[in-house]
């Protein structure tokens, strides 16, 4: 294969081994050729690392904006007019470039999805005959991670770009489904179901491919994590509140199951003083935040610990006063309101001084200027109880959901007897709401309203502070695709 796709951007590779050179020393690379980087095992391996790289600070910055500030965990604070940094909770679906983060949301996927599929595509005829068994696992790996990593970006383009699944099964002609790494190919777009079925089936194949003995860190892909993201997946196909579908709903327990049941131990729930310092405030760095490696509730996360300043992340929680910038969204007075007040989450928050708004401390790991080094966790333990508890409150397997939600809650601080008393038709909005309480600030909140047919709530700027209901089937839920 001699064929050799231009990048859609550059990265470069030795920057991801070597941070500490001087930027005007990496050189960068803008074409990958299977007789070049490709054609070694570590190559492939090296070019991966790459595709992670690209994910922290733009990927996870949009997934944020995407997905908490149309929500109602937050409210914006009021200094300054709406802007490109605000254009999702503005619901101003622009497709300009300038004017809103639709733009960059949807051509960094495109572009993670791009490398992907060039590396795919170059590494499909690849010898593995002449390679050691050590070689072999570490490619079938590897391979295994792009696949994730190309599901993850479909999954995140879907669930903005397309109806939530219940209203229409994901019949509507959604996004383009592109499958090679060639940039001047512009497939036609295709039904979201084909999205989906397109996102299973990656996720499936990466889950047996790295099932090779390969150990990595949780700042990397695995099969847990590929069973984790199905878990979620099929919990967004599993039908509105009202409407549930109890296949996904049945498929999305199982997935579940397997993080939970067979994979040796090696993922539990922080309990405790472990589970306050997972979000307590470490501006200074002595909790040591910025390396979830030992943190065994994280399944997934994106590392920003090797960034040049973290991920601009940190500019939407948290006001700088030396920079006099950032704290950009604030949250909201009525989810403070939820957490009762023995509840341990109640206790991420802290007060600014310099703007006497209350913050959240999930995003405070050694920030500088605009940005944060705390890890975006993409997959933890806790979402994955929470998936099963709710799928399994849908399909009326009350007990198995019932013993979830106690597993959180109790975690929480939260007496028992709040979910033990529990009538059959109030848990699935226990967990609902616990779900709110537990990943907030984590890119679901907007999703779980729509995904599940539920109207939100917002009492927000944008609306001079009234109260502002925004249905699942408004148009505006549903982002219009950039232009160009």
């Amino acid at each position: 294969m001699k064929r050799g796709y231009q990048l859609l951007f550059a990265f470069a590779l030795t920057s991801v081994v070597a941070c500490n050179k001087q930027i005007d020393e990496i050189k960068p690379l803008t074409k990958i050729t299977a007789a070049g980087e490709l054609s070694t095992v570590e190559g492939i391996e090296a070019v991966t690392v790459g595709t992670y790289a690209t994910m922290s600070s733009s990927f996870e910055t949009y997934q944020q904006d995407m997905g908490e500030s149309r929500g109602n965990n937050i409210t914006l604070r009021n200094w300054g007019p709406p802007s490109k940094g605000t254009d999702a909770f503005f619901f101003q679906n622009s497709t300009s470039n300038v004017l809103g983060n639709s733009y960059g949301f949807y051509q960094s996927c495109y572009q993670q999805i791009t490398n992907v599929n060039m590396l795919l595509d170059y590494t499909s005829t690849f010898d593995t005959l002449s390679l050691t068994d050590d070689q072999k696992n570490r490619f079938f790996y590897a391979k295994g991670e792009n696949l994730f990593l190309r599901a993850l970006a479909y999954f995140s383009l879907v669930r903005v770009y397309a109806k939530p699944y219940y209203q229409d099964k994901g019949a509507t002609i959604g996004l383009p489904l592109k499958k090679t790494g060639n940039v001047n190919e512009n497939p036609a777009p295709v039904a979201a179901k084909d999205i989906y079925a397109f996102i299973i089936a990656d996720l499936q194949t990466a889950a047996q491919l790295m099932k090779a003995p390969v150990s990595k860190k949780n700042t990397y892909v695995s099969t847990a994590a590929a069973w984790a993201l199905l878990s979620r997946v099929y919990l967004y196909m599993g039908g509105s509140v009202a409407s549930p579908d109890k296949d996904f709903n049945q498929l999305a327990v199982t997935y579940a199951d397997s993080v939970l049941n067979f994979t040796n131990g090696k993922y539990n729930l922080l309990q405790g003083n472990d589970y306050k310092k997972m979000f307590a405030n470490d501006l200074s760095g002595s909790l040591g935040r910025v390396d979830p490696s030992g943190n065994k509730e994280v399944i997934f996360a994106i590392d920003n610990s090797s960034q040049l300043y973290g991920s601009s992340i940190g500019q939407m929680y948290h006001f700088d006063a030396t920079y006099g910038t950032g704290g950009v969204f604030v949250p909201s007075a009525d989810l403070k309101a939820q957490f009762a007040a023995a509840d341990i989450r109640g206790g991420f928050f802290q007060l600014n001084t310099s703007t006497g708004s209350m913050e959240t401390t999930k995003w405070l790991t050694l920030n500088y200027y605009t940005a944060t080094r705390a890890p975006s966790l993409l997959l933890r333990l806790a979402e994955v109880y929470l998936n099963r508890a709710e799928a399994n409150a849908k399909l009326a397997n009350n007990d198995a959901a019932r013993n979830d939600l106690l597993a959180i809650h109790t975690r929480a601080g939260l007496p028992a007897s709040d979910v033990s008393n529990l009538r059959n038709d109030q848990l699935l909005p226990a967990i609902l709401q616990e779900r709110r309480l537990e990943l907030a600030f984590e890119a679901h909140n907007s999703f779980d309203y729509f995904r599940n047919g539920l109207p939100l709530i917002r009492i927000a700027a944008d609306n001079n502070g009234s109260p502002l209901t925004i249905q699942p089937d408004d148009p505006r839920v549903v982002f219009t695709i950039p232009n160009n």
